[in-house]
């Protein structure tokens, strides 16, 4: 896998790394698991049948042989089975974005449980992106103040569990080790002397707020869409800030509920004026509003809430059975439920540490469909996947109940969720099986990175958060 991983990155990169010293070799050779294209990272998938069921530990987690096809862009990732339940944002904020302002004293909280009996010496570094999370070819020392790593020195073991585990945790920046720039930025966690084999890897962005971004959100001005698609109009107002090219210096990039893989980038300005840059399009700028996402939450494992079907205890494992789920592609919407937008959180009744007490169950989804979907592979997405499309979230078709199932080791806590068709070329559909509708409130982010001729980086000078709940 270094190997051919390597073959990409030395094509890539090979001008940049002459330049460098041996020190930044190895902080690149982070990006060979997750920055080559069409690669591919064989992981291991926690999945246990109902005939056999296991305590799942480090040492018998059951693996899977289904490979992830890894982008060219850095992705927040999970390289190690033992490694569950990651989280990042700000502190005190659980339900955050990852975003600190540059030279500030806000700090990000990262928390992550590793399934190993022992307790390791973990450290993490940083690794400064471009504006489409390829890596920048700075040097460490060009955008980090202090040291180039930094330990993780609190850790706590489970208490009272079933599956026991460690939890670690740690804020960030610390004062020995800061960011220097604004931007893209990517954190990687690895046991000391490791850095070339990651356990887990996650976004986070630093913010020079240099522009102001006015903006909306409305439904689509575009007839055929304007019941089922959301539309981002925006204007950027860099009084006192100079902006010599906007329509080569200037990226925009537009996240909907933290989600990467619909995000749009690549939009040109419609109009410039004095002091203010205008994104006004029709159908560019256009999201599909999806639905509210569908939730369960088993805080406790001895009493059956409302999503559960069952809970069961199996060969010293939590079995969590969910309530049948259906399609909903062509039902109208409703806004009983009131969604955290993709969004999870730990939490345990019968206890008061949330973090250390909560355990780990297999939870198991059901979802009819009459015939296998041949022209993509149907996900269960959101914060609950890392916003990402791993094996161990890939349903599978079972043509005799004529149903995808899925099962994943999660947690105690509250979960929100949606089933996303991946298709074999790549685009990702959440109205396949979910429908859209413009009522759905959703959160969307906007990004504004500049960066100057002859620079080597692209700063992130503006950021505005908008929600449809107030829909224009």
């Amino acid at each position: 896998m270094l190997e051919s991983s390597f073959s990409y990155f030395f094509h890539t990169k090979m001008t940049c790394l002459l330049k460098k010293n041996a020190s930044v070799f190895f902080v690149f050779m982070l990006f060979l698991v997750s920055c080559n294209n069409s690669k591919k990272i064989t992981t291991s998938e926690v999945s246990v049948s109902s005939e056999k069921t296991d305590t799942l530990t480090q040492d018998n987690m059951p693996s899977n042989a289904d490979d992830v096809v890894v982008e060219e862009s850095i992705q927040n990732r999970i390289y190690s089975p033992s490694i569950k339940s990651v989280f990042l944002y700000p502190q005190g904020v659980e339900l955050g974005n990852p975003l600190i302002h540059l030279s500030s004293q806000e700090k990000l909280f990262l928390q992550f449980d590793d399934l190993s009996e022992n307790p390791k010496n973990y450290y993490y570094t940083y690794i400064h992106c471009n504006a489409d999370w390829t890596p920048s070819d700075l040097l460490q020392n060009e955008y980090l103040e202090g040291f180039f790593e930094e330990p993780i020195l609190n850790y706590q073991f489970s208490f009272n569990t079933i599956q026991n585990y460690i939890h670690y945790s740690t804020s960030i920046p610390s004062q020995s080790m800061k960011p220097l720039l604004s931007g893209n930025y990517q954190l990687i966690v690895y046991e000391e002397g490791q850095r070339d084999n990651p356990i887990l890897s996650k976004r986070f962005m630093v913010l020079e707020e240099l522009v102001n971004l006015l903006g909306s959100v409305k439904r689509a001005t575009d007839l055929n869409q304007r019941n089922y698609q959301h539309e981002i109009d925006f204007s950027i107002h860099h009084l006192g800030y100079e902006i010599d090219n906007p329509f080569g210096d200037i990226s925009v990039v537009i996240s909907q509920n933290g989600r990467w893989d619909n995000a749009i980038s690549g939009l040109q300005p419609v109009f410039v004026k004095d002091q203010e840059i205008v994104y006004d399009y029709e159908e560019e700028n256009c999201f599909d509003a999806g639905n509210e996402y569908r939730f369960f939450e088993f805080q406790s494992l001895r009493y059956i809430s409302e999503r559960l079907a069952n809970i069961d205890f199996v060969n010293d494992t939590n079995i969590v059975v969910l309530k049948t789920d259906y399609p909903r592609p062509f039902q109208r919407y409703s806004s009983l439920v009131q969604d955290i937008n993709g969004r999870c959180l730990v939490r345990v009744q019968e206890g008061s540490q949330d973090q250390t007490e909560a355990d780990y169950a297999i939870v198991r989804f059901s979802l009819p469909y009459e015939h296998e979907i041949t022209h993509g592979h149907l996900f269960i997405f959101g914060q609950i996947s890392d916003y990402g499309f791993p094996s161990t979230h890939q349903m599978k078709y079972n043509p005799t109940l004529k149903q995808y199932e899925g099962e994943i080791y999660l947690k105690q806590g509250y979960y929100n969720y949606e089933y996303v068709l991946k298709k074999h070329d790549g685009q990702t559909l959440n109205r396949f099986i979910e429908g859209t509708h413009y009522q759905t409130i959703n959160d969307y982010f906007i990004y504004i990175y500049h960066r100057p001729s002859g620079e080597q980086f692209d700063q992130l000078i503006g950021f505005k958060k908008l929600t449809s709940k107030d829909l224009l």
